[in-house]
């Protein structure tokens, strides 16, 4: 375990402070993360615009399915059960990848579209090899009788059909099998892209929202911020989201130790304002 002996013990606390306000992870919240599109009418999920516009679904199609062939509570709240647990496991997908995503963000920022695209798959291979279009769909089904998976399979296979429809509606060779099952893989990709980038917004924003925070008020050298940036990445891939409060604290001691006498001072009061905000 890290520790460092400081003059001040107040550092410590405060630090600790800043690491359990800033850097901790909450529960995943349900109701936010899983809210499945509202079905209105039994029998089918494809809707659209009164200027007959198709209208996506924002969350997962399967689960927009399964609210359509069944009103049962429990089974609902098993299907968002298993939702919950791809998020989950994309989000621990992207925690222990953090070194892929780093390569990712950087060739993001050097303007590298065809590296972090490159990334981008590797990371659907990763999580998805099988790239289904309705990867929730095993285990859904076993939750439903043999009337209602048969009406899901056509619930759910008539609004792909709509989406393939709607995306090639300017194209004249839209009936091809071909070019349908090159549209369904490239909208299946955007639905994984989607829930990936879902995924990094609880699991690893908060975290880099945290440090810009941190480097707007510290100001740190480049030499001073890769550092703490790379001491934010071990600290993300040893605890995994779920920080002791010595893990948090060992963090903290580590960035302040790469800083400078200046710096620390900012540091510090950067703590003070987190740990006793204006008003507080």
């Amino acid at each position: 375990m890290y520790t460092v002996n400081m003059k001040h013990s107040g550092y410590q606390g405060l630090l600790c402070a800043i690491l359990t306000a800033t850097f901790s992870f909450g529960a995943f919240a349900q109701d936010d993360l899983l809210k499945g599109p509202e079905v209105k009418e039994i029998g089918s999920i494809v809707r659209h615009t009164m200027s007959g516009r198709f209208e996506q679904i924002e969350g997962r199609p399967e689960m927009a399915a399964f609210g359509a062939v069944t009103d049962d509570s429990s089974l609902m709240d098993r299907a968002i059960e298993i939702e919950l647990e791809r998020t989950v496991a994309m989000s621990m997908l992207l925690i222990d990848q953090i070194d892929l995503m780093k390569e990712s963000t950087d060739a993001v920022t050097a303007g590298d579209n065809k590296k972090a695209n490159e990334i981008q798959g590797r990371l659907h291979g990763m999580f998805d090899p099988e790239k289904r279009f309705d990867p929730l769909t095993p285990d859904l089904v076993e939750l439903l009788d043999e009337d209602q998976q048969a009406e899901y399979e056509r619930v759910l296979g008539e609004y792909w059909e709509a989406w393939i429809d709607a995306s090639l509606r300017e194209r004249k060779d839209r009936e091809k099998a071909g070019v349908r099952k090159r549209t369904r893989a490239r909208l299946t990709t955007r639905l994984l892209n989607r829930e990936l980038g879902e995924a990094y917004n609880i699991s690893l924003k908060q975290y880099r929202d945290s440090m810009e925070a941190i480097y707007q008020a510290v100001e740190p050298t480049d030499e001073q911020r890769e550092e703490m940036r790379e001491i934010l990445i071990a600290y993300i891939k040893e605890t995994r989201l779920d920080p002791s409060i010595e893990e948090r604290r060992g963090a903290a001691m580590r960035m302040y130790g790469v800083l400078d006498e200046g710096r620390r001072a900012k540091f510090f009061e950067f703590l003070l304002k987190v740990a006793v905000p204006d008003g507080g």
